[in-house]
């Protein structure tokens, strides 16, 4: 570390709760400090994912990944001299239906850290034009009245046209979901749930309170699970009640930005918004959150997904070899527009690592982000303060697919529980720094999984010293640096590699999609690819075809296809994983 960076850093310590978020105050050259020394809050013993939560029946992660065995198909020579690992295989993952899934609750899988999703989608007509706010004030109501009345027979009665609500579900809801009035989003459906003997009650069905008079956007808000399958029911039946309930003159589309949009219009955009919870102190919280930071633009751009305004992207596709490359198309509209909102790629206000919680924590996060206020700061790309105890994640784009959702929150699951092993260890995360992640941050909302991965002011060297396993991951071997985004997220999975298979994630259905975006294989496409780049082909091939280019039509079409079956995503075709995947 310089010289001059030591002393500024003495100088912060000096200057007192304003070092919360130094990585650097953390552990110098000379020598080398556990987590457990710098802080007292540290708890010895945190438990195994086995027993992670106290009163919870032991759970084997070995033997769900049994019962879940992927099986290997043919070897695949990677013509694509890009990627990283070796010896390419097929992956067959086991076809079970999904309502088989939902039913066999004894093989569900948990995770580590509770999980709930707030879900924006947009309302609009045949045309994709969005109803007039004064229209929508008494039909949002009749809406969500419905959506009671249809909840409370899913829940006592049973439907045809919804699967059935399984008992460890219905166990946990409080009381029958009801109507009520809030001051910013109107008229909502409250659904009350048991959350570890808390009862919680979640604004479940109602518009976004955080947007204008313009317009309404619907917010499906999942109570905060404790298994994956528990949560892709919730995406799923809150989806299809969405469905039933709108009239037929209008319609639920899953995408960031309204694709018939002329322009953009502030807050008109959709994002899914993760909720992780039950941490087992304070300190393991930050650290989850600075893992997550460090890898805020790989998330980004395994979840573009706004590609296209005014019906045309911001460029021409070009596809070369069968790989959607559009290097000029913005993958990501929403982030590129939305600057109030999210995170600044300014890396003077980005967020910052954060050594310790609290008010200090909370203080030195909106000093450096520049906000007054909790209810302002939490406009950030991740923000590990909120009043429910969790950490929310806000960058990602509205997802099409169901699949697609709870896969990026498996991820971010994951992230979390890597945190919390080095956690255990006593070892602090690393900090990528500001500038690396401000910079890569802008290249990926503008190029996605193509876009060039660049270090800033960040070396190999400094990064061994804290984990040599996270340097290599981060910026690759010496000898093949990560150049290109898809070859970091790559190794982000192979980073990742023992915790997913941990967790019972590595063969997971919802994760397919993810590692087909990077490894692949795709049938239709070469990767890296993701849902921007389905729009996006979506577009061409209507070009191709001599049809005007208006892909809402398809949007609205997969907008329920993929929610009627949370296993279903437009990501066709066979995985296929290097060794250092399956090995």
């Amino acid at each position: 570390m310089a010289k001059g960076k030591k002393e500024k850093k003495k100088k912060k310590e000096d200057e007192g709760p304003s070092s919360a978020g130094l990585f650097s105050a953390l552990s110098g050259r000379a020598e080398k400090r556990d987590i457990s020394d710098s802080n007292p809050l540290f708890l010895a013993n945190i438990a195994s994912f086995s027993d992670f939560k106290k009163g919870k029946k032991h759970v084997d992660a070995k033997s769900i990944f049994k019962v879940k065995r992927a099986t290997f198909g043919s070897k695949v020579e990677k013509k694509d001299k890009l990627s990283v690992g070796t010896d390419y295989q097929e992956v067959i993952l086991p076809e079970i239906p999904w309502g088989e899934m939902l039913a066999d609750i004894s093989n569900w899988t948990p995770l580590p850290f509770t999980h709930g999703i707030e879900m924006e989608l947009i309302i609009c007509d045949d045309d994709g034009n969005y109803p007039p706010g004064d229209e929508m004030v008494f039909r949002m109501k009749e809406i969500v009245k419905e959506s009671i009345k249809i909840m409370n027979e899913i829940i006592y009665e049973g439907r045809e046209d919804f699967l059935p609500m399984p008992d460890y579900i219905r166990g946990k809801i409080m009381q029958a979901p009801f109507g009520k009035d809030d001051i910013e989003k109107g008229y909502v459906m409250n659904i009350s749930y048991n959350l570890q003997g808390t009862e919680l009650n979640i604004d479940s069905f109602g518009r976004d309170g955080n947007v204008t008079a313009i317009t309404y956007i619907l917010e499906l808000v999942t109570p905060p699970c404790e298994y994956v399958e528990e949560l892709a029911y919730w995406s799923s039946t809150l989806f299809l009640l969405a469905k039933k309930t709108l009239p037929r003159d209008l319609h639920i589309v899953a995408s960031a930005i309204n694709p018939t949009s002329k322009e953009y219009q502030r807050g008109l955009s959709q994002a899914d918004h993760h909720h992780l919870g039950d941490f087992s102190s304070e300190l393991e919280k930050m650290q989850a959150y600075c893992m997550i930071r460090n890898f805020i633009p790989h998330l980004i751009a395994l979840s573009t997904n706004s590609p296209i305004m005014n019906n045309r992207p911001t460029d021409v596709i070009k596809i070369i070899n069968n790989r959607i490359t559009a290097p000029n198309c913005v993958r990501s509209l929403r982030l590129k527009y939305n600057l109030t909102m999210l995170s600044s790629s300014d890396p003077k206000f980005f967020m910052p690592y954060l050594s310790e919680g609290g008010e200090n924590g909370l203080n030195y996060f909106l000093q450096v982000v520049n906000k007054a206020s909790r209810e302002d700061g939490r406009f950030q790309d991740i923000f590990p303060f909120t009043d429910w105890g969790t950490i929310e994640i806000r960058a990602m784009d509205a997802q099409i697919s169901i699949c697609r959702r709870i896969g990026l929150g498996l991820l971010v699951q994951a992230l979390c529980y890597k945190a919390r092993k080095l956690y255990q260890n006593k070892q602090w995360v690393p900090d990528a720094g500001s500038e690396t992640l401000a910079f890569n941050r802008a290249s990926v909302i503008n190029r996605g999984l193509i876009a060039l991965f660049k270090p800033i002011n960040l070396t190999k060297e400094t990064l061994v010293e804290y984990d040599p396993e996270f340097a290599e991951a981060y910026l690759g071997p010496d000898d093949n640096p990560n150049r290109y985004m898809f070859q970091a997220v790559q190794r982000m999975f192979i980073y990742l590699k023992p915790e997913l298979e941990e967790l019972g994630f590595l063969y997971s259905p919802f994760l397919k999609p993810l590692l087909q975006s990077v490894f692949g294989n795709v049938s239709y496409a070469e990767p890296p690819i993701t849902e921007a780049e389905y729009q996006l082909s979506l577009f061409q091939y209507k070009i191709d075809n001599d049809q005007f280019p208006d892909v809402l039509e398809d949007l609205i079409y997969f907008t329920i296809e993929y929610c009627q079956d949370p296993l279903n995503q437009p990501l066709t075709g066979t995985l296929i994983l290097p060794k250092e995947m399956r090995e």
